[in-house]
């Protein structure tokens, strides 16, 4: 971003990846709990639903959306404990596809908004040779089918590209 150019709203300050969560501290009343090991979206991947962290010898502990605080730079912040849960498969990556059905790569990544906890936006990665020429694509213009397959709303003109 060039020097004094505005964040556009809503985009950039209080949002997180749902990768970049993973390894951070969850923190309950200033005591370390564990750290974060899974991210759990709501089907529609519109939401947060929990984070799972891992407790070391004591397994893993499942927490919701409603028990969280906080989502920092360099720790989760809850009010429960959570309860004990082994995290399910990972949300992501998942297929991307057109309204026509053509394959447009895989969503990688959920960027969820730190005070609401929605996932406005989902990160569409092309496959390697598309990332390293023309970098990943951020799009809130996205729906889920019943199979998971995550269809991509491509605007007119921008078909193949």
């Amino acid at each position: 971003m060039m020097a004094g150019a505005k964040a556009p709203e809503g985009k950039g300050k209080g949002m997180k990846n749902a990768r970049g969560l993973i390894g951070l501290p969850v923190v309950m009343e200033s005591r370390t709990l564990g750290r974060v090991s899974a991210v759990e979206l709501e089907p529609g991947l519109r939401a947060l639903s929990g984070l799972y962290f891992s407790c070391g010898l004591a397994g893993s502990r499942r927490v919701s959306c409603g028990d969280l605080d906080l989502i920092g730079d360099v720790a989760v912040l809850v009010h429960a404990t959570g309860k004990r849960s082994q995290p399910p498969a990972p949300p992501l990556p998942r297929r991307a596809v057109s309204p026509d059905g053509s394959r447009l790569g895989a969503i990688t990544d959920a960027i969820i908004d730190e005070e609401t906890f929605q996932v406005p936006l989902l990160e569409l990665s092309g496959g390697y040779l598309d990332d390293l020429t023309q970098g990943r694509v951020r799009t809130g213009a996205f729906s889920v089918t019943e199979d998971g397959d995550v269809i991509i709303d491509v605007p007119k003109g921008e078909e193949g590209s």
